[in-house]
C-alpha cells in the first residue's frame, strides 16, 4: 500500500472530517481554540488522523474504513445535537438575564424577589400599571 492510496482513503472519510469540525467547535466553545486558530487546529487534527490511518493500515490492513467512517459520522451527529442543546440552554439563560427588568417582558409575578429593593419593585409595578 502506497502513501497516495492512503491519502485517497483519507479524503473519502467524510465522517472523520465532520468529527474533526465538531471537535474544533467544542474546543472553541470551551475557549481552548481562538477564532483565528481554527484552521491551524483543523490542519493539525487532519494530520494526526492521517497518521492514525497509516498506523491502522500497517497494523490491520483489512480494517473496514467504511464502517469506521460511519461510526465517526454518527458520533459527530450526536455531538452536534448535544452542542445545539447546550447552546440553546445558554442562550435562553442569557436572554432571561437581558430582559429580566424590562417592563411587561421581564416582569416577575413573584411577590418578593430576594435582593431587590422595595422601592424598585414598587417603581416597576407603577410602570406596568401605567403601560396598560
Amino acid at each position: 500500500m502506497d502513501f497516495s492510496e492512503i491519502l485517497t482513503q483519507w479524503s473519502a472519510l467524510v465522517g472523520m472530517a465532520a468529527l474533526i469540525a465538531v471537535i474544533i467547535n467544542i474546543l472553541k466553545l470551551t475557549g481552548l481554540v481562538k477564532d483565528g486558530d481554527a484552521q491551524t487546529w483543523s490542519a493539525g487534527l487532519n494530520l494526526a488522523g492521517l497518521a492514525v490511518l497509516f498506523i491502522l493500515r500497517v497494523i490491520n490492513p483489512n480494517i473496514d474504513l467504511g464502517q469506521v467512517d460511519e461510526q465517526m459520522g454518527s458520533l459527530a451527529k450526536t455531538a452536534m445535537v448535544v452542542i445545539g442543546y447546550v447552546s440553546q440552554l445558554l442562550a435562553s439563560k442569557a436572554t432571561h438575564l437581558a430582559v429580566k427588568n424590562v417592563p411587561l417582558i421581564g416582569t416577575s409575578l413573584q411577590v418578593k424577589e430576594p435582593g431587590e429593593p422595595e422601592q424598585y419593585r414598587e417603581q416597576m409595578a407603577r410602570r406596568v400599571k401605567g403601560s396598560r
